[in-house]
């Protein structure tokens, strides 16, 4: 099918640029899956790309019995990669394209906090259930006085790199740096394990992230994030800013006020959840552990927690 690639040897600097030798969609009549290889295998090696779709959700599988080997079709793909999800449905293969270079910016501006104000939308307010992530550097503050400002903006620079390529892999609606803290929202629409998955896994892609940022500088950085996950109902606020050409858009309650002081008691690397996060999970690799009579005393000292979010898990991963 390919037999040259024509910017396999090209290097990109940025982060936000992605090389994509090919993709195609595998078109069913409920649903999509969309597959992307970033890069083509050679002779005798499996074909390892990665599908995204609502039904079947999302992964790396690699492909070993594929008709045609490194020459396949992409019909031929799709038959390999069905039989190994187990989906038995027919299926055609559209918006084939090779050779690319996918740009993960539009997207983020699309979503971006700030969008044109229109009078009539301004002020909201509308109820809405949803996955509140946050997340923040243990010990920045402290480190950040110590060292010089290059090194801090560099740490700011990886953060906002990571936000922005997390939105291709785990939709989330709504996202805010906080200084070196995040925060970041799935609104639930159909599906909440999947919403609940989701979230779950950004926590850990942060995790991993910044992991390998710390282990491969040399100089003394924070140990990592502390992060928690609650989920339940909010309100969704949408009002003009002094500006009326703006709307700024934010979530309030109750689930935002105990996801923000969990994460302030998370430990660098850990990551808390509230009981309806890890009811909704389904996620094979996860586990959860009880740690509420662990963290009593710290649940003591946090205000505006009712009994009944007490009940605090560690996902174990």
């Amino acid at each position: 099918m390919m037999t040259n690639d024509p910017i396999g040897s090209v290097e990109y600097t940025s982060s936000l640029l992605r090389p994509i030798r090919l993709s195609f969609d595998i078109l069913f009549d409920d649903d999509t899956i969309h597959y992307s290889l970033f890069d083509l295998p050679k002779a005798e090696q499996p074909w390892y790309g990665y599908h995204q779709s609502k039904l079947y959700g999302s992964g790396m599988l690699p492909l070993s019995d594929v008709a045609g080997k490194e020459n396949a079709t992409p019909e031929a793909v799709a038959e390999a990669l069905c039989r190994e999800i187990g989906i038995t449905k027919p299926f055609t293969i559209g918006n084939v394209r090779r050779n690319y270079v996918d740009l993960h910016i539009p997207e983020f501006v699309r979503r971006s906090l700030i969008r044109p104000n229109h009078p009539v939308e301004s002020p909201s307010a509308q109820r809405a259930r949803a996955y509140i992530l946050f997340a923040d550097l243990r010990g920045f503050s402290t480190w950040s006085l110590s060292v010089n400002p290059e090194q801090v903006t560099r740490i700011f620079e990886v953060i906002s790199e990571r936000v922005v390529q997390m939105l291709i892999d785990y939709h989330y609606d709504y996202w805010k740096l906080l200084g070196d803290g995040i925060m970041l929202v799935w609104e639930v629409t159909d599906d909440e394990t999947t919403t609940a998955d989701n979230a779950i896994g950004a926590a850990f892609e942060l995790h991993k992230k910044y992991w390998y940022y710390w282990k491969e500088d040399e100089a003394h950085l924070p140990e990592g994030f502390g992060i928690a996950i609650c989920g339940g109902d909010v309100v969704k606020y949408a009002s003009a800013t002094f500006f009326e050409s703006v709307v700024i858009t934010d979530y309030l309650g109750p689930v935002v006020n105990l996801a923000a002081r969990l994460q302030s008691i998370a430990k660098a690397g850990q990551v808390l959840v509230n009981k309806q996060v890890s009811k909704n999970s389904r996620f094979h690799w996860y586990s959860f552990e009880n740690v509420s009579d662990r963290l009593k005393n710290e649940l003591d000292n946090l205000k505006g927690i009712p009994d009944s979010e007490r009940v605090i898990f560690q996902v174990i991963h």
